[in-house]
């Protein structure tokens, strides 16, 4: 029979000989739980009933990828290529329609430009479109300060190529030529004015009106 243990070492709670472990109830709020493995384990589960802030998981020794599985509403994902500088590809869907899709205005455009002109032709740019963005092209006007021009012709330009859109004679001094037409332009295209037959030292002024919508 086993011998009684001292009964002035122990205070408080005292295990029977041999049991190693005794069950502990707190009934009062806790603030922090610690716990740890049983000797010479390094997997055991832990259940949390309340609401958790934090969880920090560790992978078992020797291994360095685990799946992790959270419930709550998550507000952002890290992901990482499984080795270092490695390519990988991510899908993602579309939950509603960019603005490009709406060809909703983004930016107003309104340019006015005034020119001396050299004798003969005189060739203006007017604008250029932003790369990353299209534009809707709805106005463009052209006058001089004299009847010396022989015409004006409006076009835009893509590289090489060239579009026109407008060409007419100019008439009588401060006469207006205007040209309401709606052209959707793609990034890097160049709208221009043409004048033919100036004098030198006409002014020319060069207007256009639009709007640019955000490409994506």
């Amino acid at each position: 029979m086993a011998k009684e243990p001292d009964q002035t070492r122990w205070v408080g709670i005292r295990p029977t000989d041999p049991a190693e472990n005794i069950p502990v109830t707190e009934s009062a709020p806790l603030t922090a739980i610690q716990v740890e493995p049983k000797p010479g384990s390094a997997n055991f589960p832990v259940t949390e009933s309340a609401p958790l802030t934090a969880i920090q998981v560790e992978p078992k020794p020797g291994s360095a990828n685990f799946p992790v599985t959270e419930s709550s509403p998550l507000t952002s994902i890290r992901v990482q290529p499984v080795l270092a500088n490695t390519e990988f590809k991510t899908l993602t869907e579309k939950r509603s329609p960019a603005i490009a899709d709406l060809q909703a205005p983004e930016t107003m455009v309104r340019v006015s430009l005034t020119t001396v002109a050299v004798a003969g032709a005189n060739l203006i740019t007017v604008y250029t479109v932003p790369a990353g963005k299209l534009f809707k092209m709805q106005v463009n006007t052209a006058m001089a300060n004299n009847n010396t021009p022989t015409s004006v012709t409006m076009r835009f330009d893509l590289g090489a190529v060239t579009y026109v859109f407008d060409s007419a004679v100019y008439g009588a001094a401060w006469s207006l030529n205007l040209v309401t037409v709606e052209l959707l332009l793609n990034e890097g295209e160049v709208i221009k004015h043409v004048w033919a037959g100036c004098g030198l030292g006409n002014t020319l002024y060069d207007a256009m009106l639009g709007y640019t919508i955000d490409k994506y």
